[in-house]
């Protein structure tokens, strides 16, 4: 089974990179006044809105949580991939302050979005915590 993310990720990826574009406009066509912080002000915001625009199209296309018969694959947006075994998770947990679902394994933590809670699932109901227990209930 292959969770990756909804289109709505890619669809606000591509938003906050037309925003940068008509920042860009406005930089070059509309902006007379560079003195007072506006040139600086709208550098910031370019390069806010493309950031934000990269990160989340690269989430899109590369994030993958892959649930197999003996453990979940992660695999991030840079690349990079971390193996989670059934047999090796310790506990589950929910941390109310990042809103991340928060995987205990081989003395590591692995942070997940709740939007790919359906992992849950395939974990032992004995391993969830009290509080992960409370929110999905």
């Amino acid at each position: 089974m292959d969770l990756k993310p909804g289109k709505l990720i890619l669809y606000f990826g591509l938003f906050c990179f037309a925003i940068s574009l008509l920042l860009i406009y406005v930089l070059f066509f509309v902006l007379k006044e560079y003195e007072n912080g506006g040139l600086l002000s709208v550098l910031a915001m370019i390069i806010g809105f493309s950031s934000i625009g990269l990160y989340l199209s690269l989430h899109y296309f590369k994030y993958r949580i892959i649930i197999g018969d003996k453990s979940m694959t992660i695999k991030n947006e840079i690349g990079q991939k971390k193996e989670i075994y059934w047999t090796d998770i310790e506990k589950v947990d929910y941390n109310k302050t990042f809103n991340m679902i928060v995987v205990y394994s081989n003395q590591k933590k692995k942070w997940i979005s709740p939007i790919y809670g359906h992992f849950i699932d395939f974990i032992e109901p004995e391993k969830h915590t009290e509080k992960l227990k409370r929110i999905i209930n």
